[in-house]
């Protein structure tokens, strides 16, 4: 029984893309306009492949010296979500491993999230490697955002045999619309930029939620009497 969870928007309360942040952090313009922009479409139309798009990224953040102090002061802005912790605590009781997979860094989910990456088995997402002076000197893109998402599922699946309808996936963006390929049961909270009226690729919503503990009636109605 595992349980696959986006991050921004999922795990934490509506707030800025962390990338959007670190551009602005950085003194770049984040409009329609912009090389940011620019450097998405390019991305979402195939123009460029994603590591391209971290390579490109990485370069302008060097440019504008990022630090890993700077990332840690955007990290600490992030807020999670109400009833993480209880949430956490009723599947772990109840025997469901959990995975974070999303698109944004590794070093900010951790600090955000804090002693409560011992809930998880896995954490999937980009990096951003600093030297040692503290700047950024690399970006290393994560294989599991977007169609990647399904990926991570599938390949758990083969590995364990288990069965799809035991998996389920808790995002809220466009780029978890690929989790349900891997067959598992898709679970869409506080949709942000996804039509999740589309039952294809959102078996089940919550709109307007302001506590995680709702999705435990949507994964087995025997969570919801140990919470």
């Amino acid at each position: 029984k595992e349980v696959y969870f986006d991050f921004d928007g999922t795990l934490t309360k509506k707030g800025p893309n962390i990338w959007r942040s670190i551009w602005k952090e950085c003194g770049y313009d984040i409009s329609k306009e912009s090389y940011y922009a620019e450097l998405f479409r390019s991305f979402v139309e195939k123009k460029i492949s994603h590591k391209e798009w971290c390579e490109l990224t990485c370069e302008k953040f060097m440019k504008a010296g990022l630090t890993n102090e700077m990332l840690d002061g955007l990290a600490d802005k992030i807020e999670l979500i109400d009833g993480l912790d209880e949430t956490l605590e009723v599947l772990s009781q109840y025997g469901y491993n959990m995975h974070i997979v999303s698109g944004n860094i590794l070093p900010v989910i951790e600090r955000v999230l804090g002693r409560r990456v011992e809930y998880f088995e896995s954490i999937n997402a980009n990096d951003i490697l600093f030297s040692d002076n503290g700047t950024i000197k690399e970006i290393v893109g994560t294989n599991y955002d977007f169609e990647g998402k399904a990926k991570l599922i599938k390949e758990f699946l083969l590995q364990t045999k288990s069965r799809p309808e035991e998996v389920f996936f808790v995002g809220n963006g466009s780029n978890d619309e690929w989790a349900y390929e891997s067959g598992c049961r898709t679970i869409c909270i506080n949709p942000d930029d996804t039509d999740s009226s589309n039952e294809t690729k959102w078996h089940m919503t919550l709109n307007n939620i302001s506590k995680l503990t709702d999705i435990l009636s949507l994964v087995s109605p025997e969570l919801v009497k140990q919470k």
